[in-house]
């Protein structure tokens, strides 16, 4: 590797990690899925277990610019959303349409409670990915 690469990669490293401090995120980030009340949601979740792997999407909308998805590997379904302030600092740090690694720390609820949801871990990493670019057919409504 040449000097002048060297020099940029580690540029670019210092960048990054100021960025990510400026944003007050640490990986592995921990947060919970919104959005999973229906049916649908519901009914992948009753399926899913801690450290289930997850890959977490950015797929802008109009009205959602900063929609991330959180897709389940293992059932091929989405399984709900980041909450809104989540998403803008992951779009801020990682850029538009970024894919992350993630993973099911916990799911809650259930029993006598009507709904379950669940807890996840975010990951700067990008090893579990799967080619995803069309989400439409992850729903099963």
């Amino acid at each position: 590797m040449h000097i002048s690469e060297l020099i940029q990669k580690n540029i670019r490293k210092l960048l990054y990690s100021h960025k990510k401090r400026k944003l007050g995120l640490r990986f592995p980030l921990l947060c919970k899925v919104h959005g999973v009340k229906t049916a649908d949601r519901q009914g992948a979740l009753r399926q899913c277990q801690a450290l289930d792997a997850l890959q977490l999407v950015h797929v802008p909308f109009a009205d959602y610019p900063h929609n991330v998805y959180v897709y389940s590997i293992p059932l091929n379904r989405v399984l709900g959303y980041l909450e809104k302030d989540v998403a803008e600092k992951l779009v801020a740090l990682f850029g538009e349409n970024f894919c992350r690694d993630g993973e099911i720390t916990e799911i809650v609820g259930g029993g006598t409670m009507k709904y379950v949801g669940c807890r996840l871990r975010v990951l700067e990493s990008m090893e579990k990915m799967q080619n995803v670019t069309d989400f439409t057919h992850l729903y099963g409504e």
